[in-house]
């Protein structure tokens, strides 16, 4: 429910009051970030907020454009070649105006360290998998071999990589922020200017103060209050529509409206608690920006365990639903019904029939399956408001079929390791796109290899699904690969591994003063050097 306006412009005086930190300059774009980074090193990054700054702070070979294309950044062009034993070879040549933000040129060498550090024996990164293709990776993985034998720098601007086998989203994959590329000597270095005082770790890993060969490079960094970037000086093209960016940490959707109306944010991503009044008030008319997330909502149901390894309970369940009144009501809306996994935005997704809201039809299959008069279950989920309203609502439509729902809530380290194990009936989750390609959202879902913590938290298992998911990923040819996904997207929604919820929006409100930004599909494919602020 929204405050009244009285109480809504108190609670503004107060939060404004409390506001902490300097305060920027008026040629600083000033953001939030909900959550606080922990690190920045590209090899360690785990969240989306990591990856946001990263994305500002370094380059990889390629990366995203706003709009979720792979164009090159290192990079300035490059040759796919497939020999007749099937090796896929990717020959990139770099842009030699590149150099990181201690001056220093970029080379090949430096991509090939960067890739050797992720997959070193002993490497603390959780994301080998996105270069674990390279032929020879594994070799070095495991330190039976001193070099990886995929990975070659013939000279200073060229970089070859080869692969056993062809992987369609690999390229996509390399513009993650693993795939990053750092210089080694900032590894061991204290950053110029950085005065090293008796007891001060804050700049003891690279991971504190990076060193990248991105737009941007970190100033200041107030840990769990805000960060804040400048252009880099020697990039080729560095942004000069503003002076800076900063980032903000508020936790709170509520005091990041109260600042974004007081004018202390430029940019608000809208809570879906306040969107009807956004929407409704003329003075944001031209200033707000959507976009379908590469998100998908949806209530797992554990495949593994009765009764929900009958594939009529769980589609049972799907019709149980009104899914189109629960995103009217709960989303105003403003989502999108899922009828599969893979979102609008990404080719491969596909418009199919989706299971109808017809109860009576869900007690017949509840009945043929063993369960006439339904069955106890519980549903587990992490403590938020968005959860407890989407799982109240799923609650009372399953009970009008004879289906007791018990809620459960847990903080997400419990939550996590009791779903990833199994030991839940079913859970409330959503996953985001680690990069633009429909495999992402078939491969780490319902593939049986990532049954449990690597994504399918379901344990659907079926061969034959997994035999076309493998064969889809070896496709060289880009429509026949998203025809693929959209059949096998279309297999494993006939089996209902989920109950199919929604794909939500974004919504962002963007300061009367700032022109030129725009919403990109992928939290990695931020670009700001557009944007222009208007000072004083």
């Amino acid at each position: 429910m929204i405050p009244a306006r009285p109480v809504f412009l108190f609670a503004l005086v107060v939060v404004l009051a409390a506001c902490s930190g300097p305060q920027p300059s008026d040629g600083t774009l000033q953001l939030a970030l909900t959550t606080a980074p922990n690190n920045l090193d590209p090899a360690l990054v785990v969240d989306v907020a990591e990856g946001e700054i990263c994305r500002l702070l370094f380059q990889g070979l390629v990366r995203y454009s706003v709009g979720g294309a792979v164009v090159g950044d290192l990079a300035r062009s490059w040759d796919v070649e497939t020999s007749g034993a099937g090796h896929v070879r990717y020959v990139f040549h770099l842009d030699g105006r590149m150099r990181f933000s201690n001056g220093r040129a970029v080379k090949a060498s430096d991509v090939e360290f960067s890739f050797e550090r992720v997959l070193a024996p002993g490497s603390r990164s959780s994301r080998r998998w996105v270069l674990d293709r390279i032929r020879g990776s594994d070799q070095f993985a495991r330190g039976e071999s001193e070099s990886i034998a995929g990975l070659s720098t013939p000279d200073d601007s060229t970089v070859v990589i080869e692969l056993d086998e062809p992987f369609h989203p690999f390229l996509s994959m390399l513009a993650l922020p693993a795939a990053m590329i750092v210089p080694a000597e900032a590894l061991t270095e204290r950053p110029a200017g950085v005065q090293a005082q008796a007891g001060d770790g804050r700049f003891r890993t690279f991971g504190e103060h990076p060193v990248g060969s991105g737009p941007w490079r970190l100033v200041r960094w107030e840990r769990g209050d805000f960060l804040t970037v400048e252009p880099n000086a020697y990039h080729p093209q560095p942004p000069n529509g503003v002076t800076g960016i900063r980032f903000r940490i508020i936790p709170e959707a509520f005091t990041r409206v109260a600042e974004f109306e007081s004018g202390a944010l430029d940019v608000l991503e809208i809570p879906p608690a306040e969107l009807d009044r956004f929407l409704e008030d003329r003075r944001y008319r031209g200033r707000i920006l959507s976009r379908a997330e590469l998100r998908v909502y949806y209530i797992g149901l554990n495949n593994s365990r009765p009764p929900f390894d009958d594939a009529r309970v769980r589609r049972a369940l799907n019709m149980a639903v009104d899914t189109r009144r629960l995103i009217d009501v709960l989303t105003s809306g403003q989502a999108i019904r899922a009828q599969g996994a893979i979102p609008p935005g990404l080719a491969g997704h596909a418009e199919r029939p989706g299971y109808p809201y017809d109860p009576e039809s869900a007690r017949r299959l509840l009945a043929d399956a063993g369960y006439p008069d339904g069955f106890a279950m519980e549903m587990w989920q992490r403590g938020s408001p968005q959860g407890n309203r989407v799982l109240e609502a799923v609650q009372g439509y399953l009970s009008q079929v004879g289906i007791e729902v018990r809620l459960v809530r847990r903080e997400w380290s419990a939550f996590k390791e009791a779903v990833s194990t199994g030991r839940v009936d079913a859970f409330f989750l959503d996953w985001f796109a680690d990069y633009p390609n429909a495999e992402n959202f078939i491969y780490p879902l319902f593939h049986s290899d990532n049954v449990g913590g690597g994504g399918n938290r379901s344990f659907f298992r079926d061969p034959a699904i997994d035999s076309l998911i493998a064969a889809a990923g070896r496709g060289a040819d880009d429509e026949a690969c998203h025809r693929m996904y959209a059949h096998i997207d279309s297999l494993v929604y006939a089996q209902a591994p989920w109950i199919y919820l929604y794909f939500p929006k974004s919504f962002r409100a963007v300061s009367e003063t700032v022109t030129g930004y725009k919403l990109p599909l992928l939290y990695l494919g931020g670009d700001y050097s557009s944007v222009v602020k208007k000072t004083n």
